[in-house]
């Protein structure tokens, strides 16, 4: 997993854990919907259930692949519904961006996180193991810099001039 990965995982688990301690209070706030068993019991006939099933703070994964629309049966349709996913997809990025740089709660929960990122990483370098696998990893990036490139060949030169010319 990538380091920009990680940051936006622990973003939306402090996010959701900060919206569940929001949410708590003002559940505890309502006694008397508490002490209501009979109506409590009734099913919500009223409520949507795709409504009820939604809870206040909804984090989803934008993140996740797109099946090709020719994998369905109406690939017309299917075309249209991704295409206006990845719009929605872009405003989501625009707004997360935007209110990271504008609420300053966000910016400093974002800012902490960063920080404790880097505090993982410095201590997980530390450890003997991963001071020893760097060091393999340096010697084979310095072995790798001193090879020689492969020379060209008069047909792959010959192949480029030809992509040139067309261009």
């Amino acid at each position: 997993m990538t380091m920009k990965h990680l940051c936006v995982l622990l973003l939306f688990a402090a996010a959701a854990a900060l919206s569940a301690a929001d949410a708590k209070p003002a559940e505890a706030a309502k006694p008397a919907e508490a002490a209501k068993p009979a109506e409590a019991a009734k099913p919500a006939e009223s409520a949507k259930p795709a409504e009820a099933a939604r809870p206040a703070s909804v984090l989803t994964s934008i993140y996740h692949t797109v099946p090709d629309p020719a994998s369905f049966a109406d690939p017309e349709k299917a075309e249209a519904l991704i295409k206006r996913r990845a719009e929605l997809v872009r405003k989501i990025q625009d707004e997360r961006k935007r209110l990271l740089q504008e609420d300053a709660a966000a910016k400093k929960l974002r800012d902490e996180i960063l920080l404790l990122n880097r505090k993982l990483a410095s201590l997980l370098e530390t450890k003997k193991s991963m001071i020893e696998l760097n060091s393999q990893l340096m010697d084979l990036d310095l072995a790798i810099s001193k090879l020689k490139p492969a020379t060209r060949t008069e047909s792959e030169t010959q192949k480029d001039g030809d992509k040139a010319g067309k261009e």
